[in-house]
């Protein structure tokens, strides 16, 4: 039986700087309607590194990227909490430029080490580990990361066959 990859540390260069992207009376329709759907911007590049059980690996996220928080559905938002959560803007931007930036990861970053199904594995440790590191309690970064396991393998699992 193989030993299943674990998180071991991961490390920022920096804190990242996280801010509410505003919408200003000048912005265009398009400009607001991605301000709404992606309310969240990085104000300075990161390095990351990743170090698990089975492999170590660094990357960059860049000024400028912006996402949309942890994808709670409404329903869940009293016993989780919301997407916005101060607890979860951190783990969400880094799973989020995971899944965004998945082909190159893969082949660059990883160079072809693993397949997409370990992958889509790792970036839900990643999310999970970073949850905790960020004060979510044991229990509740399980529950919202299997749910990440689940979405990506049943309704979200189309994106990943072109990988």
């Amino acid at each position: 039986m193989k030993n299943k990859e674990q998180i071991v540390d991961i490390s920022f260069s920096s804190v990242p700087d996280v801010r509410v992207r505003v919408i200003k009376p000048s912005d265009t329709k398009a400009v607001i309607e991605n301000k709404k759907k992606y309310p969240f911007e990085l104000h300075s590049s990161i390095d990351i590194k990743v170090l698990t059980t089975k492999r170590e690996f660094e990357f960059t996220i860049f000024n400028g990227y912006t996402w949309n928080g942890a994808d709670i559905p409404r329903l869940f938002w009293r016993s989780i909490g919301s997407r916005t959560d101060n607890e979860f803007l951190i783990a969400s931007m880094l799973h989020d430029y995971l899944l965004e930036f998945k082909v190159y990861m893969l082949n660059q970053v990883l160079e072809n080490s693993i397949s997409v199904k370990e992958y889509r594995r790792l970036t839900s440790l990643i999310f999970r580990h970073i949850l905790k590191e960020q004060g979510t309690n044991t229990i509740k970064a399980n529950i919202m990361s299997w749910a990440v396991q689940v979405f990506q393998m049943t309704i979200n699992g189309r994106a990943w066959k072109n990988v």
